[in-house]
Formats: C-alpha cells, structure tokens, sequence
C-alpha cells in the first residue's frame, strides 16, 4: 500500500510539471508578436490633402491616421510602419514583462491564480466526498488531493484552450490521480490443512501390484483404498479388491462425550436420519468457550463390525461427502474411532463481534463418514447443542504455555520469548510479582479475535520476559481479562494469577571422554565403545550428546550433521562404533534441557592384534618360568600339543611371566593366548620344554627344546 501510495504522489507531481509546461508553452505563444492584417481602410478612405474642419488632429511621425468622413479619425494603427523598435526598450502598448495582464511575458503573467483556487476547491469538495463516499484508505483524503489536483489543472488550462476543455481535461486528471492513490484493504480468513496423502477410493487397480515380482503390503494398498493383501508369505501372495461389492455405508455412533456432560437421542429427527444432543448432566447448555469433546465409532451396517472410515463436519448440511467443510479430528485418515473437539463462543461473544450474525446460542453440526469403497452414509448425522446465551461472568483461563513452567533456561539468557494460551479472546498481562490486572506492567500482544482460535481451540498472548537470573528460580504472573470489545463495567479480570517458573541454570561441562589411547583387537573391524560424562548444566548435567566423525577426521559443518547417541538422556552417554585400522578424531556435542551447550572431541587409534603371544624366554627359577611378548594364558600338556587351552594344565601368570612346577625330564607342551583370544593354531604349540640337568652341573638348567 505504501509503494502505491507513493507511486500516486509521484504521479501527481508529473502531472503537475506536465501541465506547467504546457501552460508555460502555451503563454510564451499567447505573449509572442502576431502579425496584423493589412488595414484597408487607408485604401477606401484615403486622406484628405486639406484642412478638415474641426479640432485639428496629433498625428506623431510614423503613425497612419484616417479620418472619418465626417471629420474624426476613424483609427490609429500602434504598429510603427517604417522603423523597427529600438532592441531592448518595451514597445508602446505593450505589456511590461511580469505584468499580469493578458499575453504578458513569461508562465507568471498567464497564470489566473483566481480560476485555479475556485476549481480547485470545487475538485477538492466533488472528489473528496466521492472518496469518502467510496471508503477505502483515506479514501476522502486522497479524494481530495485528486480532485484539487485536477480543479488546479483546468483553472490553469481555462484560459488557453477554453472553459470546457480544460474542465474535461482537469476531470481525467483528477480521476488518473484517484485511481493510482485509492486502496481499500479487506480482510479475509483463509485455513490451511496440510493433511498426509490417501489412496483412492476403491480397488479397481488392485491387481496391478500382481504384475511386479514382489507386491508388499505397501504397493498394494497405495493402489487403493479398499486393496489387501492375501496369502501372505507365500507363493501365491496377491493384492486384491476387497468387498467389491460392498454398497453399505458405516453406521455412525456417539460412544462418549466429556464429563459432566451427556447426549440423548434427538427427538425431533425422523429415521433414516439419526442425531443426539448434547448438554450439561442437568440439562442446560455447554457453557461458553468450554472445550466440547465427543468419540463415535463407525461399523459395517451389516456385520456390526468396526469398519475403518474417513468422516467430515461442518454446519452447513449439504448434498455429499466432498463438500463438507472439515474432516474430523483434523485428519482423513481411515479409522473406526473418531474424536471432535469444539470450543465455541456464546452468543453475547459472537454478536459483539459480528452483530450482523445475530447468533442465539443453538447449534447442529453435521457428520459424514466414508468407507473404503466410497459408501457415505447419504442421511447426515447430526450433533445438537447450545451454548449458554446469558452475559458471560466468568474470568478467562490461562490454559497452556508454550514452554512449561519450571523448564530450566539456558546460562546467561536474560529474555525468553513465551506464549500464553487463554479459552477466551483476552487482553493478558504479566509481573515479576503477584499484582492485580491493573497494576501489571506489562502488556502482551493477544489473537482476542474470535477467528483467531488456533487447532488446539485457544487463543494465543506472546510476550518477552526480561530480567532472568542465572542458577535461582524466577518467578512470574500473568493475569488476563475477557471481552476486549465490550464495555469496561461488563468484562471480567482474574482474580488470582498464574504463577510461573523458569530455572536459572549454570554452564554445563564434559568431564570425560573415552577412548583416548590406542585400541586393540583381534578382528578387521573392532568394536570401539564412545563414552561420555557430563556434569553441572542443568540436573547435574543430564543431557543428550552427540557424535560425528568423516573420512578426513573433519570438524562438523552444520549443527545438524552430529548424531544422537544410543544411550544419552543422563550425565553418562555410551555409543558404539565398529571400525577399522586406523587413526580417529570425533567430534561431541551435549545440551541439556536448559540449551546450555558443550562441545569436545576426542583422538585415538585403532589397531588390529591377530598374532598368538610368543613365548619370548624359558628358564628354571626354582619353578619352570616362561616369559611371552605380551600379555597371555597360558596352560600346559604333557602328552601332545592337541588340547585345548581351557583343557591343559593352568600355568600361573603373573603380567606376562607364567610359571609351572619343574620336573626333570617330562615334557612340556605349552599353548598361550591373549585377551583378543589368539592362539596357536589346533595340534601347535607356543614351546615345547623337557627340563633336564644332565649336559652340564655348571649350568642352572638346559633345556632341550622344539616346535
């Protein structure tokens, strides 16, 4: 609106220069010399060579006159006949320049200010009352402008081309002006209902899911509404149009209403037709804004069976199932239980608003369901009710916030922007402490519209509270009052606020992070478990973590590329990975409920042990000892190699020395493994060991040893 506005005015102000200009051209013309037609009078009346009787007549050097037969000069030319005018001086019985009079030099001399003020107030006057006429934005001021502009036009025209051109011409111009300024802005209310795709109705294309060499349960019944699939799991699994010829329409039945409140059959309604209504346990209407809410279930009218159905509202009761107004519930989804919710005003409410609907109070909606085959039932349901016509007494609820009370907030932030959800159209506002409605401070800015119900049948007050403090619980209370548009001495305010919370927090912190060493394993692909603690924050730091990793070991680009942890939501977060050889930098975000944030990384290897422990030495300590590379069990045989660790003799291990009983002359067959469990393969050993001091008394021990 404002660029049409000023695109106006800038036509306006063309106009303007456009009709100086001419006016200007058409004065420079009017002021210019016109050549005079010769006077022939010199020819007819010739002068007489004698003295005429009478007064005696001035005749100047260089001026013709002419004598009247009778004795008077009949006329004088101005016009010098022989000689030019001397340049610069002004000729005699010519306008000075600036003077106003008629064909004066220059725009100002051809200007008729008195013209311009007296049609342009008759513009102003005429257009003005048709802009008021006409409404809009400022209609009669833009009216206005428009018709001075276009009575100023012709008043400057009126003396160049006439007083009916100019009028003309002033009229489009006045008009040109008013249609580039006028606007009129009308409000409209448009819902939006972004509802998930459905088959269509019936199974005439059922069978070609049988054409593919799979058909899942899913092709099948996007093909349809009524396409099942039969003999599942085996050879002869096929999609098919159930009940084809099914004509019957669900049969619709009220099964539950609020409580407090009940339905009975309605009275006045005639079979096949079918309705209730429903009313306070005491018989009187529903008060106002309260939130109704009614189930009913839909059966096959034949088998009395549930029957999966799709239904539609509204309160104007029309011919068929696609042009009633909403689906129930806010979903078209097939099912055999559906729920309505309405919340209404009463009828003071409404015709505060809107007088033109005269509203009492007394309301019938309408139901339709539809089966999978297309059958609705062609006798709308009815649902009648009334809502409590006497003067609403009754303050406004607080219902709902957008952010619970008693959520913890983040460390550091001081505002929050919050909305506050009331039953009726109110005007809310809100205190650090507890006031009454009056002596609030704050104003929050409210839908207190009747159309401005959201799909939760409330109505929303957005404000910013201010003023919050780290690790302390602030306190705030709202209050509201009803009615915005009815008199003060008739609106209703709470009594009592609402009481609000909000948990000041403290920085939350990462107090370990596991693994960050190299990690070991047996296989290619080893499992490496990431583990978390986190503490402080809000609850002690219970938060949700998550992780990222890439190829290249990179930093996360976007917020949105970590990935939760499997096990996350408290101060010890675990995940596990299976990965391969390699070199590891993960990157770790946690955020409580507060939305305090930390972020870490961790590096670590990973590197693959598939190799059996060796035996590294052997040697006689009193006992039989064996040294391995690295950390083992190991178990001993005396027979052969062809037993099982578990099996043999268990030697006793002390960190990677490992010691058996010495016996002189009895062989050793020993087999070690790792954590990882390598092991020497099947019928091998780690050593084979015979004790014996026989070679040399010098020598502690000799061994004779093979593998």
């Amino acid at each position: 609106m404002v660029l049409r506005k000023s695109y106006g005015m800038f036509m306006i102000f063309n106009m303007i220069v456009s009709v100086i200009a001419v006016s200007f051209m058409m004065g420079g013309v009017s002021g210019q010399d016109i050549p005079q037609p010769p006077d022939l009078s010199t020819f007819l009346n010739p002068p007489s060579t004698q003295p005429t009787t009478g007064a005696p007549t001035f005749n100047p050097e260089n001026v013709q006159v002419v004598e009247d037969p009778t004795g008077g000069t009949l006329g004088e030319d101005p016009k010098p006949v022989e000689e030019d005018p001397v340049e610069g001086d002004p000729e005699e019985g010519d306008p000075e320049e600036g003077d106003p009079g008629e064909g004066g030099g220059g725009i100002l001399g051809s200007i008729n200010w008195q013209s311009i003020i007296r049609y342009g107030g008759i513009g102003a006057g005429l257009f003005g009352y048709i802009g008021a006429l006409a409404g809009g934005d400022d209609g009669g001021i833009w009216g206005a402008i428009a018709g001075a502009t276009g009575g100023a036009v012709a008043g400057l025209l009126s003396g160049h081309i006439g007083q009916t051109p100019a009028i003309l011409v002033g009229l489009g111009v006045a008009t040109a002006i008013f249609i580039a300024t006028y606007t009129k802005t009308t409000e409209e209310i448009v819902e939006f209902h972004c509802l998930p795709w459905q088959a269509p109705i019936g199974g005439e294309d059922c069978q070609l899911c049988n054409e593919y060499e799979h058909c899942s349960e899913y092709m099948c019944k996007s093909l349809g509404q009524a396409c099942e699939i039969i003999n599942v799991g085996s050879e002869d699994q096929k999609c098919i149009w159930q009940n084809p010829h099914d004509v019957n329409s669900p049969i619709i039945k009220v099964i539950e209403v609020n409580e407090d409140h009940k339905f009975v059959q309605d009275p006045n309604i005639r079979p096949p037709q079918t309705g209730i209504i429903i009313g306070q346990d005491d018989g009187s209407c529903i008060q106002a804004f309260f939130p109704l809410e009614f189930t009913f279930t839909t059966k096959d009218s034949k088998t009395g069976i549930g029957e999966p159905s799709q239904c539609k509202t509204g309160y104007t009761l029309t011919k068929d199932f696609e042009s009633m107004e909403y689906f129930v519930g806010g979903d078209q989804l097939y099912k055999t239980n559906h729920t309505e919710r309405l919340s209404l005003p009463g009828p003071d409410a409404i015709n505060a608003e809107a007088p033109e609907l005269k509203n009492d109070g007394d309301y019938t909606l309408f139901i339709r369901c539809q089966d999978a085959n297309g059958n609705f039932n062609q006798d709308a349901f009815s649902v009648s009710f009334c809502v409590d016509k006497g003067p609403d007494t009754t303050p406004p609820l607080i219902v709902d916030t957008n952010i619970p009370s008693g959520n913890p907030i983040k460390f550091n932030q001081t505002s929050l922007n919050l909305e506050v959800y009331t039953n009726e159209p109110s005007e809310c506002r809100w205190s650090r402490e507890d006031r009454d409605y009056e002596n609030m401070a704050n104003d929050m800015k409210c839908s207190n519209r009747l159309w401005e119900m959201n799909n939760e049948f409330v109505y929303t007050c957005r404000t910013t509270l201010t003023g919050i403090e780290d690790r302390k619980t602030n306190e705030f209370y709202f209050r509201c009052k009803d009615q915005p548009r009815a008199s003060e001495g008739d609106r209703n305010e709470n009594k009592q606020s609402y009481k609000y919370e909000l948990i000041g927090t403290q920085p939350l912190n990462i107090l370990e992070i596991t693994p960050n060493e190299t990690i070991f394993g047996a296989t290619d692909t080893i499992p490496v478990s990431l583990e978390i603690v986190t503490d402080n924050g809000h609850d002690n730091g219970e938060s949700l973590c998550y992780y990222y990793n890439d190829e290249d070991n990179g930093k996360p680009d976007r917020e949105e590329d970590y990935v939760l942890f499997l096990d996350t939501k408290d101060n010890k977060h675990k995940q596990r990975q299976d990965l391969t050889q390699g070199d590891y930098v993960y990157y770790f975000k946690c955020v409580d409920l507060g939305g305090n944030a930390v972020y870490d990384s961790t590096r670590f290897r990973v590197e693959t042990d598939r190799k059996a422990p060796k035996v590294v030495r052997a040697y006689r300590e009193g006992d039989l000892k064996v040294i391995t590379d690295e950390e083992a069990e190991c178990s001993y045989s005396q027979t052969n190699c062809n037993f099982e660790i578990e099996g043999g003799v268990v030697m006793e291990t002390n960190d990677r020395v490992h010691t058996a009983e010495w016996v002189e002359n009895r062989n050793y067959y020993i087999r070690c493994k790792d954590e990882y469990d390598n092991q020497p393969n099947p019928n091998s050993c780690s050593i084979i060991l015979k004790p014996s001091t026989e070679i040399s008394k010098e020598e502690k021990s000799v061994f004779d040893f093979s593998f």
